[in-house]
């Protein structure tokens, strides 16, 4: 044990507290503020973010940067005899989301996406088209319900029509729901509360987007379930 006398624990208060009184350089996390960060990035902007509210799988937001990007555009590239999923991005929503939103990509895949973007850095504009790899995990319903059922194709979409997406809704139901009513013995819409199933399959029947509701709802809740 190092022991102090009372002159020298006044000597080093003082150190110590001009030490503390003397301000350090500020950084970003993993370097100097501005684009460089520690995180790893497929282009010329930033990291990948899959799932970036918890709430649909098979979206991705590719960060900024921290740059100025505008004029974007996504495109899916298909599966062999699948259907295409392209849109620009406006500029507008690539500040809501701090960069270029992914959507469309198919699951349990190793998907290749083209971006296109203009690059604004210290006034200069850059055009980049770059490709993407986005691996997506497999479709998956609330535990204890039936999987996302399977969408048949009777006459497939042509023209116009070819590249439409069809938003699908149900309920799951398992041995958890139902247990509470309003009334008694029996009322109230809670008896319909079940786990919800929300999806988007495309005109060839592939699920391009679904809903993972274990962030927002529990069927064991009166207060964080319904519908």
């Amino acid at each position: 044990m190092i022991k102090l006398s009372r002159r020298d624990f006044s000597r080093f208060t003082l150190l110590a507290a001009a030490g503390a009184a003397v301000p350090m350089s500020a950084f970003a996390f993993g370097g100097p503020s501005g684009p460089a960060t520690i995180y790893k990035k497929q282009g010329a902007i930033g990291e990948l973010k899959m799932n970036p509210y918890k709430i649909a799988p098979l979206t991705a937001i590719i960060r900024n940067g921290g740059y100025v990007i505008q004029n974007a555009s996504v495109r899916i590239i298909p599966k062999e005899g699948g259907q295409e999923i392209a849109y620009k991005v406006s500029n507008s929503q690539l500040l809501t989301h701090g960069g270029i939103p992914v959507f469309g990509l198919y699951p349990a895949y190793k998907n290749k996406v083209e971006v296109e973007y203009d690059r604004l850095d210290h006034g200069q504009s850059e055009h980049f088209k770059e490709t993407y790899t986005i691996p997506t995990p497999p479709v998956y319903g609330p535990i204890g319900t039936p999987n996302f059922p399977q969408a048949v194709v009777r006459k497939p979409a042509q023209g116009k029509f070819a590249d439409r997406l069809y938003y699908i809704n149900n309920i799951g139901g398992n041995n958890n729901t139902r247990n509470a009513v309003w009334n008694n013995p029996e009322g109230g819409a809670l008896q319909w509360s079940s786990d919800p199933l929300n999806w988007i399959v495309d005109t060839k029947g592939e699920i391009r987007w679904f809903m993972d509701s274990s962030t927002i709802f529990n069927v064991d809740s009166i207060y964080d379930g319904g519908i």
